[in-house]
């Protein structure tokens, strides 16, 4: 990995994937050398970025993939765990949720936003392992919940899928 990265990001393996109790499948996921094309762009090998910050709270960050430079990652807190976004050029950290099934919703949504057709993003769900892909195509398809931006209604339904997952 690049130098750059914050001293508490450190090489994920299967083995500690397996000591987390994170869903094999998920796993297999995230060690795919190849996935479905709409998964080109977002999920890129992570030595293509960095994260130059990682809360105090957190004992350690594994980076999952990079997009665009910045890198998805687990973070992990003594016995839990969660998913955020580490920027390369930014000291802060995007909370993403709490649950695989939570960040392939927000992974699968920025797929979606892409202009992927419902096709593909059910093949690239079954592909990652992503259980909700009726709920998702429901909220990407369905009317904005009323007084509420597209960032909340994303988050909301992430929200959703973390508490449906544990």
């Amino acid at each position: 990995m690049v130098d750059l990265n914050h001293p508490k990001v450190k090489r994920l393996t299967r083995e500690i994937a397996i000591s987390l109790a994170i869903a094999p499948t998920f796993v297999d996921f995230v060690f795919a050398e190849k996935r479905p094309e709409c998964f080109r762009y977002w999920v890129e090998d992570i030595n293509g970025g960095w994260t130059c910050y990682v809360p105090d709270e957190f004992d350690v960050a594994f980076p999952l993939w990079s997009t665009n430079a910045d890198q998805t990652l687990i973070l992990v807190k003594g016995s839990t765990f969660s998913f955020g976004k580490g920027w390369h050029d930014n000291p802060d950290m995007e909370m993403i949720s709490t649950t695989t099934q939570g960040l392939l919703s927000n992974l699968l949504i920025e797929i979606a936003e892409s202009d992927v057709p419902n096709d593909d993003l059910r093949q690239a769900a079954a592909f990652c392992g992503y259980r909700f892909v009726d709920d998702l195509l429901a909220f990407i398809d369905g009317p904005m919940p009323e007084g509420m931006s597209w960032s909340e209604a994303k988050n909301r339904f992430i929200a959703t899928v973390d508490a449906k997952s544990r």
